[in-house]
């Protein structure tokens, strides 16, 4: 102890530089109650070998248990000249179920920045993609995530950025590495070139004054699969162009934000969210509306569906094109702040598997089932609008 206080005092002494370091987590628990989307019946062409594949109900699930269990590390030190540095490690699972049920705590974002006022923000990061529409569109309302439900399923990544203000506006640009490969010297290619997934690139503008919040972005993919409209990892993109606006009125906060993705075949999903949120004292009553349309699939070329022959395309495409249609998603819930750091929070979600999101999941089926053409052809059952999924849930969370 005395050696450590006598370094202490020789380090002050001699002027070196502390970096400052904050801890802070959450822990919130509660009670969840789920039924999934299920699958549609489906009878397969003659081709595919004619089986009449019965349809699935949901699954309901339900239990008691931890929904967050993290804890955040933030350094930060001044390098002068209006430079400094901030290192931020997330830990996950810090329980006994460790938030999935194996009991191990796993590492979640990670964050090295570089701010130089005359120059602007470079990051490095490891990172899981920002949920699309849960903050300016949902108005911070205490709702239900539609990432993976309604919406495109979030990913995690390696990434590089740059970010510095243009006038009124913040402009970002952002390269991030193919989620299929995460670690230095992964996730551009693997062995003999063989590509793993896609890299984008995003450029952003971000205004905010006031009340007033405005986005704008769009996100290029690389590695297009030009010829195939669906592999076992689902679709590949080409291109997404996002719009996001938000007020504040004080009485109420009110969202939007809007998608258009591009697959590099065929489909185009478009979709939506309004948001509102309405504080009420210690209370905070919030809903979104969603809305998610997929076209594009009926009018791809025959050719650009799995098979081994023109029959087997066309068995394919019949299936696939159940995707082409509309899907809607509802959510409210209500907040009540039992102090600054303690809340109580209720929360119920509706909603229809996408046309995108049942390409997700014939890709996750296939790749389940081991791939091959057989397990492309037992998962066609994944197409089609099939009825509604629902999630409720009570948590309780305290941040510290």
């Amino acid at each position: 102890m005395k050696k450590t206080l006598i370094a202490l005092a020789v380090l002050a002494a001699s002027g070196a530089s502390f970096a400052q370091v904050t801890v802070t987590g959450t822990l919130a628990m509660g009670h969840k109650l789920t039924t999934s989307v299920g699958t549609n019946a489906i009878t397969l062409s003659p081709f595919l070998g004619g089986t009449a594949i019965p349809a699935t109900s949901g699954a309901d699930a339900s239990g008691f248990g931890v929904d967050t269990s993290e804890i955040d590390f933030v350094a930060t030190e001044d390098l002068g000249g209006g430079q400094k540095i901030e290192a931020a490690l997330a830990l996950a699972g810090a329980d006994r179920s460790g938030e999935s049920g194996n009991g191990t705590v796993q590492g979640r974002d990670a964050t090295l920045t570089y701010t130089n006022n005359s120059f602007g923000r470079i990051q490095l990061g490891t990172t899981k993609d920002a949920a699309i529409h849960s903050g300016i569109p949902s108005a911070g309302a205490p709702v239900v995530d539609m990432d993976g439900k309604l919406f495109q399923i979030r990913s995690s990544s390696d990434f590089v950025s740059y970010a510095a203000p243009i006038g009124p506006v913040v402009f970002v640009y952002k390269l991030s590495e193919s989620s299929a490969g995460i670690g230095l010297g992964e996730g551009t290619s693997g062995a003999a070139g063989t590509k793993v997934g896609q890299r984008t690139s995003d450029f952003v503008l971000v205004y905010n004054k006031g009340p007033l919040d405005l986005v704008g972005a769009y996100r290029a993919y690389d590695n297009r699969n030009s010829a195939t409209i669906a592999t076992a990892e689902g679709l590949t993109k080409d291109s997404v162009f996002a719009v996001q606006a938000g007020y504040n009125f004080g009485v109420a906060k009110v969202g939007f934000g809007m998608n258009s993705t591009t697959a590099s075949v065929g489909p185009k999903v478009t979709d939506m969210m309004l948001g509102v949120s309405v504080p009420m004292g210690a209370l905070t009553f919030g809903m979104t509306l969603g809305r998610a349309t997929t076209s594009g699939v009926s009018d791809a070329a025959v050719s650009a569906f799995p098979g081994t022959n023109a029959f087997q395309n066309a068995g394919f495409k019949a299936a696939m094109q159940l995707a082409d249609g509309t899907a809607n998603s509802m959510s409210f819930g209500a907040k009540y702040d039992l102090s600054k750091r303690t809340n109580l929070t209720v929360k119920y979600a509706t909603w229809t598997r996408s046309g995108y999101e049942q390409f997700e999941a014939y890709g996750a089926a296939v790749k389940a089932a081991g791939g091959g053409a057989a397990a492309s052809v037992a998962s066609l059952n994944q197409f089609g609008y099939s009825a509604n999924a629902s999630e409720t849930s009570l948590v309780l969370s305290h941040s510290f």
